[in-house]
């Protein structure tokens, strides 16, 4: 088992660009989560928070952190990309030499129900069926030296019934049978 008695050099360098995000005590836990994350062979809270054999913590902090994201997780990720473009290896490259590309995957999340919020029944092309599932779609870059996710979010449903209504308003027909769940 791994242990530390201080920050990786790499922790050091880059966690601070993020500090004003976070309480005193939060920006602690992000840094203690990003040790954990880049060493720990037990990514789970409890094994990365016995990483730590100077100022060890009780694991349920460390679990509210994460759970009640007492951050402005926008705001957050709006940084992680500026550092990204700040940072030359993983910059946005458009120059025809050393070109990079955004693409968008979406990916559905199967779940055994349908009382989740936001679940859908959508076809799964990979399995070839409907399923009940949550499509998570995320906007990746990547060039020929690096490649991260820019964004992600979880797809929304529409209000069927309002579509429906509004194209009654603006006299267009509706196939009853179309965008709903069976």
């Amino acid at each position: 088992m791994n242990i530390l008695v201080r920050l990786p050099l790499i922790v050091e360098r880059y966690a601070p660009f993020f500090s004003d995000l976070f309480s005193e005590a939060g920006y602690r836990y992000f840094r203690k989560y990003l040790c954990g994350v880049l060493v720990s062979d037990n990514k789970t809270l409890e094994g990365i928070n016995r990483l730590f054999v100077v100022e060890r913590r009780n694991q349920s902090s460390f679990n509210r952190f994460l759970k009640r994201h007492n951050f402005d997780l926008e705001a957050f990720n709006k940084r992680r990309i500026e550092l990204m473009q700040h940072t030359e290896a993983t910059r946005f490259k458009s120059s025809t030499g050393d070109s990079g590309v955004l693409t968008i995957d979406d990916t559905l999340m199967s779940h055994y129900g349908s009382h989740f919020e936001h679940i859908q029944y959508l076809w799964d092309h990979v399995e070839e069926h409907y399923t009940f599932a949550h499509n998570l779609v995320t906007l990746y870059y990547s060039d020929d030296h690096t490649d991260y996710p820019v964004a992600h979010d979880l797809w929304i449903p529409p209000d069927w019934e309002a579509v429906a209504e509004k194209m009654r308003e603006l006299n267009l027909a509706v196939n009853e049978k179309m965008g709903g769940t069976p």
